[in-house]
C-alpha cells in the first residue's frame, strides 16, 4: 500500500487572483460518487488558472466528459456521445469543440481513443489532472497540436475539491484514498485507479474543516475500499473517524463504500459510539454463494458476513444496510443464486444494487467461461430484485406509524411544495408540507412508503 505526503494540487483562497484564458469549459459526470468529487476537483483545478466553468454543453469551448469503466455498456455511451457533440455543433453552424476524456476510461483505453469516429483532442488519466489546465492551454492556443495522452499512476496525485456542498443530498464529498490492493477477480478498479494510497489525515481534516466553513454541516467519506484506509503509523478508518467527528460544526458523516472484509468489530464498535457517524451501512457481498465468492476473490465467506452484520446491529443503533449483487457470474448454477436470495432475506437490505455479470477485458475473471446464458442472467436479475421487493415491503409497513429525526436535504421535484429528508441510516422520506430549511433536523411521522421511499407528515 502506498502512501503520499506531498503533490496535493492547491485550493485557490478566496480573493487570489486568477488569470483569465477567455476559455469556457463544460464537464460531464459519469459513474460514481469518486467521479462526482473528481469532477469538483478538476473544476476547482481549472478556475484556479482562469478558465470560465460553464453549465452548458453548447456554451463551451472545451467539452471534458469525466468517465466510468465499470462496465462495457458506459465506454459505449461515451464513444457516441463524442458523436453526438461533435454532430450537434456541425449542425448548429457552431465552432468545433475542443472534446477531453478523463477518469477510468482515460486509464483502461488510452491510445485506443485516438482512433475512429469517437477519436478526442486530450486524454487524461485519473492520477493527472494537474495536467489539464497546461494541455488545455496548449491546445487552444494551437488548435491543430491534437491527441495528447496522459495515463498512469502516481501516489502523490490526490486532489482536493473547492468546498461546495454536493447538491443532491446536502452532502459534501471528501475522498479519502483512491485505488484498491484488492484483487476481485470481475473488477476493472485497479487497473483504471491504481494500487490503493491514501490521503494524509491532517489534508482530510484540513478539506473538512473548509467545508465547514462555507456552511458545509455533513460529509461523506470515499473510497473503493473505504474501510481499508491505512495511514503511516497504523492509523486505520476508525480511527480517522474519531479525528473527523472533532471537528467543530459538523453535524454528520457517512461513508462508501466498506467492504466486508474490513468491517472488524473495532470499527463497529467505533461507529455504533460516536453519534456523528451514520449508522448506515454500504456493504456489498456481491453473492451469498461461498463457491462463487471464492471466484471472485472476495476474502469472506457468506456466515462469516451474516456473523458481521449481526454483530454490527447489536454495537450500532438504528444500523441499516445496503448491498451490490452480481447474477450470472461465471459457474454460477441454480443453487448458486438460491444462496444469494436467503442473504437478502436474512438480511433484509433496506437497498440493493443488482447487476447482470458482464465480461470486462483485462479483468482475471475474462479467463473465465461466460457459461450463464443471457436470458437466464435476466431471469435471475428478475428473480432477485423480486425478492427484494417482497422483504423490503414487509419490513417497510412495520415502520408506518413511526416517528423518525430526519435533515432537509432539497425540495422535491413533485408533488408541488414537497420536500425530501433523509434519515441518518439513509432512509428517504417526502413531507408536503411547511417552510422548510435545507440542512435542518426535523421530526416526521411516518404515514406510508412507495418503493424504498417513505411519506412523513411533520410533528410539532
Amino acid at each position: 500500500m502506498s502512501t503520499f505526503q506531498e503533490g496535493l494540487a492547491p485550493m485557490a483562497q478566496p480573493g487570489d487572483p486568477a488569470p483569465d484564458t477567455g476559455c469556457a469549459v463544460y464537464i460531464e459526470t459519469y459513474g460514481c460518487q469518486m467521479n462526482v468529487y473528481d469532477s469538483q476537483a478538476i473544476e476547482g483545478l481549472l478556475k484556479q488558472d482562469g478558465f470560465a466553468i460553464v453549465q452548458a454543453e453548447r456554451d463551451a469551448d472545451v467539452v471534458l466528459l469525466n468517465t466510468c469503466s465499470v462496465r462495457d455498456l458506459a465506454e459505449h455511451k461515451i464513444i457516441s456521445r463524442v458523436g453526438e457533440i461533435r454532430n450537434s455543433r456541425r449542425l448548429a453552424g457552431a465552432p468545433e469543440a475542443i472534446i477531453g476524456i478523463c477518469g477510468c476510461m482515460a486509464e483502461r483505453v488510452g491510445p485506443g481513443l485516438r482512433k475512429g469516429n469517437g477519436r478526442v483532442d486530450l486524454v487524461v488519466g485519473v492520477d493527472n489532472y494537474d495536467k489539464l489546465a497546461p494541455q488545455l492551454t496548449k491546445l487552444t492556443s494551437n488548435r491543430p497540436a491534437r491527441e495528447r495522452i496522459h495515463t498512469g499512476h502516481r501516489t502523490d496525485a490526490h486532489y482536493v475539491a473547492p468546498p461546495q456542498l454536493y447538491p443532491t443530498n446536502n452532502s459534501h464529498l471528501v475522498t479519502i484514498h483512491k485505488g484498491c490492493d484488492y484483487k476481485c477477480t470481475y473488477c476493472i478498479v485497479p487497473m483504471t485507479r491504481g494500487p490503493q494510497s491514501e490521503k494524509d489525515p491532517d489534508t482530510i481534516l484540513a478539506e473538512i474543516r473548509t467545508i465547514v466553513a462555507a456552511g458545509g454541516r455533513e460529509v461523506t467519506l470515499l473510497g473503493q475500499n473505504v474501510t481499508a484506509y491505512n495511514w503511516q503509523a497504523g492509523m486505520d478508518f476508525a480511527a480517522l473517524l474519531e479525528k473527523v467527528v472533532e471537528v467543530d460544526g459538523l453535524d454528520r458523516i457517512r461513508f462508501l463504500t466498506g467492504h466486508p472484509h474490513d468491517m472488524h468489530p473495532h470499527l463497529m464498535d467505533t461507529i455504533g459510539r460516536l453519534d456523528k457517524v451514520c449508522p448506515w451501512l454500504h456493504l456489498p457481498i456481491q453473492s451469498g454463494s461461498d463457491r462463487v465468492l471464492k471466484r471472485m476473490k472476495r476474502l469472506y465467506k457468506s456466515q462469516s458476513y451474516l456473523d458481521m452484520v449481526d454483530y454490527a446491529r447489536r454495537a450500532i443503533p438504528d444500523v441499516t444496510f445496503s448491498s451490490d449483487f452480481i447474477v450470472g457470474f461465471p459457474g454460477e448454477t441454480e443453487a448458486d443464486f438460491q444462496a444469494t436470495l436467503e442473504v437478502i432475506k436474512a438480511v433484509k437490505y433496506d437497498q440493493i444494487f443488482s447487476f447482470k455479470y458482464s465480461e470486462r477485458p483485462g479483468v482475471p475473471a475474462a479467463k473465465l467461461a461466460d457459461d450463464v446464458s443471457v436470458d437466464e442472467k435476466k431471469r435471475r436479475l428478475a428473480e432477485l430484485m423480486a425478492v427484494h421487493d417482497k422483504v423490503w415491503n414487509t419490513e417497510a409497513v412495520q415502520r408506518v406509524g413511526e416517528t423518525w429525526t430526519a435533515v432537509v436535504e432539497d425540495a422535491a421535484r413533485r408533488p408541488a411544495g414537497a420536500w425530501r429528508l433523509r434519515t441518518a441510516n439513509n432512509r428517504k422520506v417526502v413531507v408536503q408540507q411547511g417552510d422548510l430549511a435545507v440542512g435542518n433536523s426535523v421530526t416526521v411521522r411516518i404515514s406510508g412508503f412507495t418503493n424504498t421511499t417513505f411519506h412523513g407528515e411533520l410533528v410539532g
